[in-house]
């Protein structure tokens, strides 16, 4: 069992046991009160006090816990990351089938370049703007994850070509729009594949189909241009 997980159910038994706790210091307390017994009766509400600021202290603990849990799963970017990414992948390799699963991949151009001519602060940024954008596809059913330095991925489950070609489009637009307005513009290479009857992958070879295509349409977009200057994908 893992530290995070250890931990989780730890904090999950120790609330259980005082909410037992002061369900006794509770049934102690009317007893006393009762027989009105004044030191007793002012221990008995005093032990009831702290059991119950104990057990808030350990609720709190469990929310903490469960935020820092998440945060593993968020990247630097603000997207999720690649831990998020391989659990999802083990998510569906153990599920019935991998029938209407598709998997975009993308690969950012020219950060080299971002990096060498304008600094890796630039190029932080040029990655962030791409995680912020890309973001915004996701839905209970679409997941966007960053897996690499400058590679990403989008997951969806019960899609088809239809929708991806509609996300990819709009993520054109809203690239567009961005490069309209900043003066580093965004480049992206793209490829995607998708699970069918016709068609059937499992994880794995579903990755590496996108990832392949992806890097086909890389190929072909060599010589893209960056502010202006040519520059090398």
């Amino acid at each position: 069992m893992s530290n995070r997980k250890y931990i989780k159910s730890l904090l999950l038994g120790m609330s259980v046991m005082m909410t037992i706790l002061i369900a006794i210091q509770i049934y102690l307390t009317v007893y006393v009160l009762k027989h009105n017994e004044m030191l007793p009766r002012i221990l008995s509400c005093t032990a009831l006090i702290l059991d119950i600021i104990i057990l808030a202290v350990f609720f709190v603990s469990s929310r903490i816990n469960a935020d820092v849990d998440s945060m593993a799963y968020i990247d630097v970017t603000g997207i999720n990351n690649k831990l998020a990414y391989q659990n999802h992948l083990i998510r569906l390799n153990n599920a019935d089938d991998t029938f209407l699963v598709g998997v975009i991949m993308f690969d950012l151009n020219n950060l080299k370049r971002v990096n060498d001519t304008l600094g890796h602060e630039m190029g932080d940024r040029y990655i962030e703007s791409f995680s912020a954008i890309l973001a915004g596809v996701q839905n209970e059913r679409i997941s966007a994850y960053r897996i690499g330095g400058d590679e990403f991925c989008v997951i969806l489950e019960k899609t088809n070509a239809v929708e991806i070609h509609q996300i990819l489009d709009s993520l054109e637009r809203k690239i567009n729009v961005y490069n309209e307005k900043n003066n580093i513009k965004i480049s992206y290479a793209k490829g995607y594949e998708i699970s069918t009857r016709e068609h059937y992958y499992l994880m794995e070879e579903l990755t590496k189909r996108a990832d392949s295509r992806m890097y086909e349409n890389k190929r072909l977009m060599k010589g893209k241009r960056l502010d202006g200057r040519r520059l090398n994908v």
